[in-house]
């Protein structure tokens, strides 16, 4: 008996052995070079291929340094990066051109219509991405926009406005994944992506963890660490992202005339940085978002925290938002952003739009946020309805930019139906700000129960604590409140 077992097991093993080599691919054996001055898409790509048509496996990039292309990824293949090993993008556009059955694909890894896919090991991806400084044309006519509001306000108090920053050809971003199912991504490093990092498109269960996204921090226009674009059953955790544009992105954008909900979503343990916003909804908004948590992460030193900005005809429900430590920070006067830890905003992208899209159902619970700027939730074009905020503490930090943006702590405009209990707003009395309003300014809201607020007047000013106006149904502690006035508590 012990002679069969021990037969058994020396049998298994021997097969386990076999299977694990004939299965495994080394882009070595494929003619790939690990040398920067030798290209080798062709050596890798054969690589994949020849995995994807035995039936799946892995292919390994040993430990070295790698120039490549675009590479296409296939069913059932995992492409293992090996610690030490990375796959640096070409800087010349010609290596681009013509690859893969594509005019011109700019990016080091890609997938269609594909499944069972995984990009992991602790190598990296690193996209050279390069930038050059230019001066903008002065602005003569201002439009009444978001970005042309602090436009209009940096030229008022004589800021720079007109610095920016350009990416210069070729602009290679790392992993662009379209229709697939099944996707892992693990513990890779991507580097200097000059597009959206990493890009997830119509995917259905996809799984992120474990990885690190570093981009242009300073000024990185569409630099975004990752992207999940109308995509569904997705899980993001254990995450460090510092990028140029937003650190974690859901979009429903058109694509050939569709866009695709965002659904079934988790986001947790994550550290994000941007010089936009570090969670951000939008502002692609066509289709819908829900169903979505957000838990246990921290985001630091981002222009903004949480951001929702809905003006395409899309819908955001049901989304928790627990569990948060934001720590923001205004960055140049001509980026996006005030430094405003959570901004929720409904409105039309253009002149002449019927219908912006909708807010509902969202949870704030126990958030603790320092901010240069405030609370904003503010229905321009649509009424953000159904909003909870629970053991919400708000610490308003003074500006360091000469534009000052910052008024009120929390600022509700167009909101219905808000529950608010055990908030806070806590003034820096050391360095005031004479922009300073009120901690709590309520204006155009209907429907408001709020427990058991605290704080006091900002420092300096003259505004009261808590401020009304044009507000219905509207209750502090059981008390109704007027339609238009302020009150001290």
């Amino acid at each position: 008996m012990r002679a069969k077992i021990l037969y058994l097991f020396l049998f298994s093993f021997l097969c386990g052995k076999l299977f694990s080599k004939s299965f495994i691919y080394n882009v070595l054996d494929y003619g790939a070079v690990a040398d920067t001055s030798v290209l080798s898409t062709t050596a890798i790509q054969k690589a994949i291929d020849e995995c994807a048509k035995n039936g799946g496996g892995t292919v390994c990039v040993p430990s070295g340094d790698y120039l490549t292309a675009s590479l296409l990824l296939k069913n059932n293949v995992n492409l293992r990066l090996e610690g030490g090993a990375t796959l640096y993008a070409s800087r010349k556009q010609s290596d681009y051109r013509g690859n893969l059955n594509e005019s011109v694909l700019e990016v080091v890894l890609w997938a269609h219509d594909a499944q069972n896919i995984s990009v992991t090991g602790t190598g990296r991806i690193h996209c050279r991405a390069v930038r050059e400084q230019y001066r903008r044309e002065p602005q003569l006519v201002v439009t009444d926009s978001v970005t042309g509001r602090e436009i209009a306000n940096a030229i008022k108090y004589g800021a720079d406005y007109q610095t920016k920053y350009r990416k210069v050809p070729p602009c290679p971003s790392a992993i662009n994944f379209i229709n697939c199912t099944n996707v892992h991504i693990n513990d890779i490093e991507v580097i200097e992506s000059a597009g959206w990092s990493v890009h997830l498109r119509w995917c259905d269960r996809v799984f992120v963890n474990r990885i690190y996204i570093q981009s242009h921090s300073a000024n990185g226009a569409t630099t975004d660490g990752l992207d999940i674009n109308g995509c569904s059953n997705v899980m993001v955790s254990d995450c460090v992202i510092n990028t140029g544009d937003d650190a974690i992105c859901l979009k429903t954008a058109l694509h050939d005339g569709m866009a695709k909900p965002c659904r079934w979503i988790t986001i947790s343990n994550c550290i994000l940085t941007s010089s936009s916003a570090a969670l951000k909804l939008g502002t692609e908004t066509h289709a819908d978002f829900e169903n979505i948590t957000v838990t246990n992460c921290v985001i630091n030193k981002a222009n903004r925290g949480v951001n929702m900005i809905i003006q395409d005809g899309g819908y955001v429900r049901n989304v928790l938002f627990s569990n948060l430590i934001i720590n923001t920070e205004r960055k140049a006067t001509f980026w996006w952003g005030n430094g405003d830890p959570v901004w929720l905003t409904i409105q039309n992208r253009k002149n002449g739009v019927s219908f912006a899209g909708g807010i509902e159902n969202v949870v704030f619970s126990h958030i603790i946020a320092h901010g240069q700027s405030g609370v904003r939730m503010e229905g321009f074009e649509g009424r953000i309805k159904n909003v909870r905020l629970e053991d919400f503490q708000l610490f308003m930090e003074p500006e360091q930019a000469v534009d000052k943006r910052a008024r009120n702590g929390f600022l509700f405009y167009g909101v219905d139906d808000l529950l608010m209990q055990d908030c806070k707003v806590v003034w820096d009395k050391e360095h005031p700000e004479p922009a300073w309003e009120s901690a709590y300014y309520f204006e155009n809201v209907s429907g408001a129960i709020l427990h058991r607020l605290a704080g006091e007047k900002a420092p300096g000013g003259n505004f009261p604590f808590l401020r009304v106006k044009n507000v219905k149904n509207i209750s502090l502690d059981g008390k109704i409140l007027q339609a238009t006035g302020g009150m001290n508590l």
